[in-house]
């Protein structure tokens, strides 16, 4: 997984964009397997110790060797016990190798051996939550909120999980206060800004600005206002907010994208034209662009 949160807000309209040349991963790939390899002479040199076998683990899950990652943690848990991080990744390991049952109870284990570490019950709460046993993950959250009644995090998943049992009124209220105490948690208020937008509420834009002055330099923060305005009708504003993405983020293609549908439906086919043209010319190989 990923990680923690930000993989639940479908809305951000994120789009991954390969623009890295062949040089620069080939560098980053090298530089990968040099980190590796002195690890590797490392442990070679003393293979009892438990922090080295999770820092490989760690490289061999990001390079999505799940089967070696997960060789080295059950090694580093059996040597020390008593490091929750080495579960968390473990379970991480099992999640994205899509072994949800494994990776369950690896932080059911973890919560029982820490119950009082707060980062491990709100891991093991995401991980219900991810594996759709809300009800579960609201008992682990009481859990948190008993031993720290101020956690944003908490009331973070809280909302999550009233917000998947369609409870939505209880789900913005913990969205909100979460918010309150931590102002700066910018998936919070996406979430309350879609919402009040799936209400047709226009309290929706209050919530997308807050997110946006969390981080001006994000094109989906700004990308989530600009879709309540064009699904408002107020296709001009919407328009000069993807023009501002773009120059944010001139590989953002949705922008461009995104503003050549919206010039097409004000009939500005020559505007809308050179939006689908940008876009060919930033990612040929886009097929939307030519289809426009």
């Amino acid at each position: 997984m990923k990680k923690i949160y930000g993989i639940g807000v479908l809305f951000l309209f994120a789009l991954v964009i390969g623009c890295k040349s062949d040089k620069t991963s080939k560098a980053g790939q090298s530089e990968t397997d040099d980190t590796l390899s002195e690890i590797n002479k490392l442990i070679m040199i003393d293979t009892s110790d438990h922090k080295l076998l999770f820092q490989r683990a760690q490289y061999y899950y990001d390079l999505e060797n799940y089967d070696a990652a997960i060789q080295d943690l059950k090694k580093a848990i059996e040597m020390e016990a008593n490091e929750a991080p080495y579960y968390h990744l473990l379970s991480d390991c099992y999640l994205d190798y899509y072994k949800s049952k494994e990776a369950l109870q690896t932080m059911e284990k973890a919560g029982d051996l820490f119950p009082e570490r707060i980062m491990t019950q709100l891991k093991l709460s995401e991980t219900q939550h991810i594996l759709k046993q809300y009800e579960a993950s609201l008992f682990t959250i009481a859990k948190v909120l008993t031993m720290d009644d101020q956690n944003a995090e908490a009331y973070f998943m809280m909302g999550l999980n009233f917000r998947a049992m369609n409870e939505i009124d209880r789900a913005k209220n913990a969205f909100q206060t979460a918010t309150e105490l931590n102002p700066e948690l910018l998936d919070a208020w996406l979430i309350l800004g879609k919402l009040y937008e799936n209400d047709n509420d226009p309290m929706a834009l209050q919530y997308y600005d807050a997110a946006i002055n969390i981080n001006p330099e994000l094109p989906s923060t700004w990308h989530a206002k600009a879709f309540f305005l064009q699904n408002n009708n107020r296709i001009p504003e919407a328009i000069d907010i993807y023009k501002q993405i773009s120059q944010i983020d001139k590989y953002y293609l949705d922008a461009y994208l995104n503003s050549g549908i919206l010039y097409m439906e004000l009939d500005s086919f020559e505007q809308a034209y050179t939006q689908f043209d940008i876009m060919a010319q930033l990612k040929s190989q886009n097929f939307i662009s030519y289809y426009y």
